[in-house]
């Protein structure tokens, strides 16, 4: 921790016009600005912004379901409350209800306290008691569903902006317009099961944008898997991005005759493909990127970096393009 003070100390910028508005603390003719103290524990604060707009964003989903619920219950001039109660009882009354505990896969409850976890039948004495209160909140759920269905929601409430985090030493694969002022960088992993399911998703975005911004992908796993280093092979042939597509594409585990039945499907050069899989250099350079990865911070797959930002949603394709189209036009 020393060492880390030490180092916020001697890199922070002390002899600004407005320097002594930042000064928090002084003592033997020395000062400690609050710039240094941000410096330290940027990671801690921006993991803080996190918590809070998480906070932010499940208030937001309830606001809107309760707004929702409340125009409803203006149509037929009820309370929220008597809508609630009139729409449960309609439903209960039409399907009954050993039916709709039956769709909403409600045989028993599972209720939590602290750590713990503790499934009850609706039958027994706990389960008849609370049942209820469980199904008229998994009708109102589904009544919420196919009200946002038909409606149009958009939402501007966005994450905080990470600490900067510099991908420039990483080893990392580039498309789109390399000359772009913004730089949007896919840190994944072949093997992971969400990345599989967003690949479509960032292939989208790079239509989208491949005109005007710089794409680029980063391996990260715990360790250099089979298929990283057979995509880094084919990137000395010309040829990554469309591996990569392949490689995401292949159902089952991809180990090496899936990955040369792939090449061979490409009419790739298969000789120098094993050649360049057991040159050691290009596992190295996976091997490095993701320890360094790892003391930037980064720990999950998928992730998104735009203009050195790590994007906290990675899945919402409105949230990256925005945050796209907002550095674009600076």
């Amino acid at each position: 921790m020393l060492i880390i003070l030490f180092y916020a100390s001697c890199n922070s910028p002390t002899n600004s016009a407005n320097a002594t508005k930042d000064i928090i603390a002084e003592f033997d003719g020395e000062v400690i600005y609050a710039n240094e103290i941000n410096t330290i524990i940027k990671q801690e604060l921006y993991d803080e912004l996190c918590r809070i707009h998480e906070i932010k964003r499940k208030a937001l989903e309830q606001l809107i379901n309760v707004k929702l619920l409340q125009k409803e219950a203006d149509k037929k001039q009820m309370t929220y409350q008597e809508y609630i109660d009139d729409y449960t009882n309609t439903q209960i009354g039409q399907f009954g209800i050993d039916s709709l505990l039956k769709r909403y896969r409600l045989e028993s409850i599972t209720e939590f306290r602290e750590k713990s976890i503790y499934s009850v039948t609706v039958d027994s004495p706990t389960g008849k008691a609370t049942r209820s209160f469980h199904l008229k909140g998994a009708i109102v759920n589904d009544l919420l569903d196919s009200l946002k269905r038909n409606k149009k929601i958009v939402q501007y409430l966005y994450p905080p902006k990470s600490p900067s985090i510099n991908l420039n030493n990483l080893h990392a694969y580039y498309r789109g317009d390399l000359q772009s002022k913004v730089s949007v960088a896919i840190i994944s992993d072949f093997d992971c099961e969400s990345c599989i399911k967003a690949h479509p998703l960032y292939n989208s975005i790079y239509e989208d944008y491949k005109e005007k911004v710089k794409f680029g992908y980063i391996h990260y796993s715990t360790m250099p898997t089979f298929a990283e280093i057979a995509s880094d092979a084919a990137n000395k042939q010309n040829r990554f991005w469309e591996f990569q597509d392949s490689l995401y594409a292949y159902k089952g585990y991809i180990d090496s005759t899936a990955v040369f039945k792939i090449a061979h499907n490409m009419s790739m050069d298969i000789n120098k493909l094993q050649k360049d899989i057991a040159d050691d250099n290009g596992k190295k350079s996976i091997e490095n990127t993701i320890n360094q990865l790892v003391l930037l911070g980064v720990y999950a797959t998928p992730t998104i970096i735009i203009n050195g930002r790590l994007i906290v949603n990675s899945d919402s394709k409105e949230e990256i393009c925005h945050l796209i189209d907002e550095e674009l036009s600076k």
